[in-house]
C-alpha cells in the first residue's frame, strides 16, 4: 500500500521519469542511432512500468528532474542532523543517571560540581582579537573578557550579540583579569598588562568604572588576583621585574613588594596570608605576603610554570564529597589548604602538597627546615603542548593547552574522564569555569583565534 496519495504518487513518477530522460546525452552522433533507440525503449519501459505517459504534459505541477537530487540531500542532511541529536539525548541522559546517582542537586551534597560540559559549546562569541583571560561575574550571568589588544570587554550570557560593557582598559595587551564582589554588592575588575599597570574597575550598569591605576612594576605585569582581606580589598600582583606586589586598592598603596623567585614571576595564587607562586624558574613556591617570606619551594617542572592554583579544602561535614586533594585536614587549618596544582609548558599538571611551615605564637610563620620542599603527588599527563591554563571544581580539574584541547580530570583517578579537542582555531589561552557557592554549570574558554566559547547547561 503506497503512503502518498494518488495526485503526490502521480508527481514523483514523473520527477522519476525526467530524471532519468535528463541523464540521457541530448546531442549524439549519426552511428550512435542504435543506442539512442536502447535508450528510448528504456524509457517507454520505465514509464510503463511506473504507469506514466512519457509525452503528456506535466499538467499544473510541473515535475522537475533536479527534485529528486535535493531531497536526497535533504534526506542525508536530516539523517545527520538525528545522529546529532541522539548523541544529545545521549548525553542528557548520562548527566540525569549521574545526578540521580549522587542525589538531590545542592549546593550542600556537591551534585551539581559533578557537571561535565558536552563536547560542543553552546554558542560563540567573536570578540576581534586574542583573548588573553576571561572570568565569569561571581554570581550574575556575565562573562569579563580581556584581549591582547588592551580592551576589557563584558558580556551577558543570555543576550551575547552586543557587549553589555566596553572599555580600552590599557594601551598595550591585557596578561589577566579577576573579579570580585564585595559586602555592597559592587563588582570590582582588576587588570594587569604589559604596560606595567594594574587597574581595578568598578562595574555599574552598563559601564566599567575606573577607580584605581597601580602603577610601580618596573615590566610586563603577568598575573592578578583580588580579593577582601579583613576590611581592606586587596590586589596581588607578579610580574617579569621579578616581584610580587600587594596592593590597597582604597588608596592605591603598595602594601608590600618582594622578589620570590630569581626569574620572570609568571602567575600566582592567595588564600589568605599565603600566595603561592610559578616562575621561568620552573618552581612553585609558598610565601607569607605580610613579610616577603619565603616558606617552601617544589621542582619538578621541566619548563616555565604557565599557571598555579590554590585547591582549597572542604569543610568537616563535606568529608565524603572530597578527595585526597582537599580533604578536611586538621593540620592545615591555619594554612587553610594542603595542595596545590601547576601547569607548564612542559605539557603537564603537577599537584604538590604543601609542606607546612613553624607556626609560633605572636610571630608570624616560619620556614620548616626539616621540611622546605614541596611533595609531588601526582603528575598529569594527557596534553600535547604548553599547558596554559587550570581550574579546579569539585572532583574535577579543568585544563587548556595549545594543543586546542580542554581536558578534564577525575581528581580520585588523575585521568582524563572528557577531552574536548579542536574548540578554537588556535591556542586556547584561558579558561574559567564557577567555582564559588553558586556552583553554576558554566564554563568558558578564550583563544588565539579572537573566539570566546561558552558551554552551559
Amino acid at each position: 500500500m503506497s503512503l502518498l496519495p494518488p495526485e503526490q504518487r502521480h508527481l514523483l513518477h514523473r520527477c522519476i521519469l525526467n530524471y532519468v530522460r535528463s541523464q540521457i546525452p541530448g546531442d549524439r552522433a549519426e552511428g550512435e542511432a542504435l543506442e539512442q533507440t536502447e535508450e528510448h525503449h528504456v524509457i517507454k519501459s520505465l514509464a510503463k512500468w511506473l504507469r506514466v505517459d512519457p509525452d503528456a504534459p506535466d499538467g499544473e505541477k510541473a515535475a522537475d528532474g533536479s527534485l529528486l537530487p535535493r531531497k536526497w540531500n535533504s534526506i542525508v542532511r536530516l539523517q545527520r542532523r538525528i545522529i546529532e541529536l541522539e548523541r544529545e539525548i545521549q548525553e542528557l541522559l548520562d548527566e540525569n543517571e549521574n545526578l540521580r546517582e549522587s542525589g538531590p542537586a545542592s549546593p550542600a551534597n556537591g551534585a551539581l560540581k559533578s557537571w561535565l560540559p558536552r563536547e560542543r559549546p553552546s554558542f560563540g562569541v567573536s570578540v576581534g582579537a586574542s583573548v588573553t583571560s576571561v572570568k565569569l561575574h561571581p554570581e550574575l550571568p556575565l562573562v569579563f573578557v580581556a584581549t591582547d589588544a588592551g580592551k576589557l570587554q563584558c558580556y551577558d550570557l543570555m543576550n551575547y550579540t552586543i557587549p553589555v560593557a566596553s572599555v580600552q582598559a590599557h594601551m598595550r595587551g591585557i596578561t589577566a583579569i579577576d573579579a570580585y564582589v564585595g559586602e555592597d554588592s559592587q563588582c570590582l575588575v582588576a587588570t594587569a598588562s604589559k604596560d606595567l599597570h594594574c587597574k581595578v574597575f568598578r562595574l555599574v550598569d552598563s559601564e566599567l568604572q575606573l577607580i584605581r591605576t597601580l602603577s610601580g612594576h618596573e615590566h610586563i605585569v603577568s598575573q592578578i588576583k583580588i580579593w577582601n582581606n579583613s576590611t581592606n580589598t586587596l590586589v596581588a600582583s607578579c610580574s617579569r621585574d621579578l616581584t610580587c606586589k600587594i596592593w590597597d586598592v582604597a588608596n592605591g598603596w603598595c602594601l608590600k613588594s618582594f622578589q620570590p623567585h630569581a626569574e620572570w614571576v609568571r602567575c600566582l595564587d592567595v588564600m589568605g596570608e599565603y600566595v603561592v607562586t610559578g616562575s621561568n624558574d620552573s618552581t612553585v613556591r609558598l610565601s607569607h605576603w605580610p613579610t616577603g617570606r619565603a616558606l617552601s619551594f617544589g621542582t619538578g617542572h621541566e619548563f616555565p610554570v604557565e599557571k598555579v592554583r590554590i585547591i582549597p579544602m572542604l569543610p568537616a561535614e563535606s568529608v565524603e564529597h572530597s578527595h585526597k586533594f582537599n580533604a578536611h585536614n586538621e593540620d592545615y587549618i591555619p594554612l587553610g589548604f594542603s595542595h596545590v596544582i601547576s601547569t607548564s609548558r612542559d605539557g603537564t599538571l603537577r599537584i604538590w602538597q604543601v609542606p607546612l611551615p613553624r607556626f609560633v605564637a605572636h610571630r608570624p610563620p616560619q620556614p620548616n627546615p626539616a621540611r622546605s620542599h614541596f611533595n609531588l603527588v601526582a603528575t598529569l599527563k594527557a596534553h600535547s603542548s604548553w599547558v596554559r591554563d587550570v581550574r579546579v571544581r569539585g572532583n574535577h580539574v579543568f585544563s587548556c593547552s595549545d594543543d586546542r584541547s580542554i581536558k578534564i580530570w577525575d581528581l580520585s583517578t588523575c585521568e582524563v574522564v572528557r577531552s574536548i579537542n579542536s574548540l578554537h582555531l588556535g591556542f586556547i589561552n584561558c579558561i574559567d569555569i564557577d567555582c564559588g557557592g553558586l556552583n553554576r554549570q558554566l564554563l568558558v574558554s578564550g583563544g588565539a583565534d579572537g573566539k570566546l566559547e561558552v558551554f552551559m547547561k
